[in-house]
Order: C-alpha cells, then structure tokens, then sequence
C-alpha cells in the first residue's frame, strides 16, 4: 500500500506507469510535482519547486492545477496557475495562465520545466489524452498549447468544432458535424437533427449515443434503445457501432461513469458501454426486464472492466471481462477511484486530525493497491 502523505491532485501518466502529484512548497507560494511508481510508491522523480510569480498576490494557491496530456506515447505533466499579472490595490490585472511542463519520464530531483509558456486571458487546462496538448478556456473561446514545443495556437470560437473537440468534451454531434454525414448503422433519421450525443474524447475517438431506428418507450415513457458508436475524433466518421437495447439515456449518465480508456489504449468504458478498440466489439449493458444496468468507472489494460450495477435501491460493485461478456459481483468491495495499469487507486478524505493529509477539504489521502 502506498499512501500520498500531504502529496495532493494525484494524476497518472498512463504510458509511464507513475503516479505524479503536486506538491506545495513555502506556504503556498512554490509548487512542484512528486512522480511515484503506480505499483510500489517509489518516488521516480521530483521537480525543484517552481514558482508561477514573484508576487504571490497574483494567484491562489488552491486555484494550481497539475494535469496530465500524452503524444506518440510520451506523458507530460504540467503545473498550471491562472494568474492576475500586475494586480495590485488598484489595478485588477490582466488575466493570464501560467504553466510549466515537465517531462514524465524524467529522473532525479530538482528536475525543471522543459518550458513555461504563459497565455493570455485564460485560467484552467484542459488536458486532451493524445494530441499532446493543454486547451485553455474563458468565457468567449480558448486558446491551445501544444506542450512539445509551447506553441499557443490562434483563438477558437466557443462552440467550434476544435473548441467541442478539444474543450467541451460533451457535445451534440450536429454541432460538430451534419448528423447525416456521421449517423452510424442502425441509428435513427430525423428530420430535425440533435439527436446523437458525445460523452468523451479518448484516445483518437469520439464516444456517442444515438437513437435508434428500433427506439420504444418505457412505461414510464423514457426512450429506451440506442446506438452507441465510436466515431473518428478528425471527421466523425463512424468506425464501430454497436445496438444497446434497454434503458440507457432515460436513467442518465453520472459524471463518475464518463468516457475512460485504458492505459494501453485499447479499451474504452463510457456510461454503460464498453469497447475493446482493437478487436472493435462492444457490450451493451442498459437496463431491460431481464437485466440490471452498469455504469462504468474504469477498465484496466487487461481488459476487466469495473462498475456498479444499478440494482433498484443499492448498487453492486461488478466487474466484466471484455474478450467473454462475462461479469462477476465483487461483493463489498470498493470501487476505486481510478484503474491503472496494475494497480487500483484509492482517494478518501482523512478521518482525524492525526492522519497525515493536513486538511481534509483539500488534503486526500490516496491509497494503491495491487488491482487483484
């Protein structure tokens, strides 16, 4: 068992098999990164602490954030600090978000930034998990980095298709693209598009339900059967698409079942879906007469995936191997918060003024055990 220790905002570098963490150096006015092996919590690496402004009244130190974008196999982390430079009693500043990235497969200590790249007028990052690139967000557009090289690419419109691809995540496919041109097999027409949802960008592909052309009612008179389908994240094209029967869109989606691919990137689990990208099979698990619904968490690189099965009143911890179907009820056990590699991680708040996170609100402690 691995335990973060004051360590906080664990992320993973999914190709490098680490753990990486933000540290908070002089009261807040510093902050690093801390990389530790997923299986055994040795620490790989650290970052000399690195300060987003000589003037800490131009940033919170709650507002940093430590996320995690990848390119050709290659994870990279980043410290980001949305800042008001030149703030001061009278002046407000301009807004501007700080970052630094690193290397994760670096080693030693004091390791330092590869770059800093500061951009104008944006806060928080969104990282994408591919494309090696950190999408910044205001109220009209973003602006987005490609963390290889610290190039600010031109401004997107909020709303466009970069913008929903690189930003929002969760979108109606006809504000990407014409539905008729990305409608999947088996997907119902309509005259009136708007009917085909996305529900995450992992891994090249776009994650999305449809209607479909077999669509019935419950007797509660929620719409049951869909098709869900993984399109090409560039043109939307469809590359799989697979029949979900049963009560899917009407019980919703929770934000703890969105679109999760694995380490390794073969497997893909969004909702109550499942995938294995590359032998391009499916399983469906909506809700029928003679079948409780799954919502996914996670899925290893062996291909088990992880969920609860919404039983009327509870839900069961289960897991579903990919190359059969087949599920198994996990008993009492807990789901963890994130699968990776070999590991299963574990964050919960502390239970007492003795544990050693300093503040449960902002403190987790993060526990790794052997996934099995």
């Amino acid at each position: 068992m691995m335990r973060s220790e004051r360590l906080t905002r664990p992320a993973v570098a999914p190709h490098s098999g680490l753990v990486l963490f933000l540290r908070t150096h002089e009261g807040g006015k510093a902050f690093g990164v801390e990389a530790r092996e997923a299986g055994t919590g040795a620490v790989r690496w650290s970052s000399a602490p690195w300060k987003p402004s000589g003037r800490t009244a131009e940033f919170r130190a709650d507002d940093v954030q430590l996320v995690v974008t990848s390119k050709n196999g290659k994870d990279f982390a980043a410290l980001v600090a949305p800042a008001q430079e030149g703030v001061d009693a009278v002046d407000r500043g301009v807004a501007t978000a700080i970052a630094a990235i690193f290397a994760a497969d670096s080693a030693g200590k004091g390791v330092a930034p590869v770059r800093e790249v500061k951009v104008p007028g944006a806060g928080t990052a969104t990282p994408h998990d591919s494309a090696g690139t950190l999408a910044f967000a205001d109220g009209t557009g973003a602006r987005v980095v490609d963390v290889t090289t610290g190039a600010v690419g031109s401004r997107l419109d909020r709303g466009s298709r970069e913008y929903l691809l690189k930003v929002d995540q969760y979108f109606r496919m006809d504000d990407a693209w014409p539905s008729q041109d990305v409608l999947p097999t088996g997907a119902q027409k309509e005259d009136v598009p708007n009917h085909g949802t996305s529900h995450g960008v992992r891994g090249g592909h776009v994650a999305a339900s449809w209607p479909s052309k077999k669509e019935e009612s419950s007797s509660l008179g929620l719409p049951m059967n869909f098709v869900w389908a993984l399109h090409e994240e560039r043109t939307g094209k469809p590359v799989y698409a697979l029949a979900c029967e049963g009560l899917t869109e009407g019980g919703g989606i929770s934000s703890e079942s969105r679109a999760v691919l694995s380490d390794n990137g073969r497997y893909l689990v969004t909702g109550y879906v499942a995938f294995d990208l590359q032998a391009k099979k499916g399983y469906c698990f909506g809700g029928t007469r003679d079948r409780t619904r799954v919502d996914f968490m996670g899925v290893d690189n062996a291909g088990t995936a992880y969920g609860t099965a919404r039983t009327p009143g509870t839900g069961v911890p289960v897991s579903v191997d990919l190359a059969t179907g087949a599920h198994a009820e996990l008993g009492g056990a807990t789901l963890p918060t994130r699968v990776t590699g070999d590991v299963a991680l574990y964050a919960t708040a502390p239970q007492n003024e003795k544990d050693p996170a300093a503040d449960p609100a902002r403190h987790p402690v993060l526990r790794v055990y052997p996934k099995r």
